[in-house]
């Protein structure tokens, strides 16, 4: 092993090494609906990124009201594609609606 890290488990058996299951971050970024230019979508180019090896999440960074009555609580949606993500900032199903506006990362990871 040239670089790497070993968990043992309580009873000595080896449950992750450096040949895990593991993802890595390949790309991170504060999105808010709106900002840069307003729409119900956002297109994020990004090289090498593939749907076959790659997924992402948008994870919410500011107050976020759990009620579900508020705008606030709309959780953001990515899409990955060849070459980059798609955010939709309502329904991916719906042109018209509500549309969130809190602030939420995007992360963009890759399998290993």
């Amino acid at each position: 092993m040239t670089y790497g890290v070993r968990v043992w488990g309580p009873t000595g058996r080896l449950e992750l090494d450096e040949n895990s299951f593991t993802v890595g971050v390949v790309y991170s970024v504060i999105l808010k609906s709106g900002a840069p230019t307003p729409g119900r979508t956002r297109f994020i180019a990004i090289p090498g990124v593939d749907p076959s090896t790659h997924s992402a999440v948008c994870l919410p960074v500011a107050v976020y009201d759990t009620s579900g009555q508020n705008i606030n609580s709309i959780q953001y949606t990515p899409i990955i594609s060849a070459g980059g993500v798609t955010i939709y900032f309502g329904s991916p199903a719906a042109s018209t609606g509500p549309i969130g506006v809190s602030s939420q990362r995007l992360l963009v990871m890759r399998y290993r």
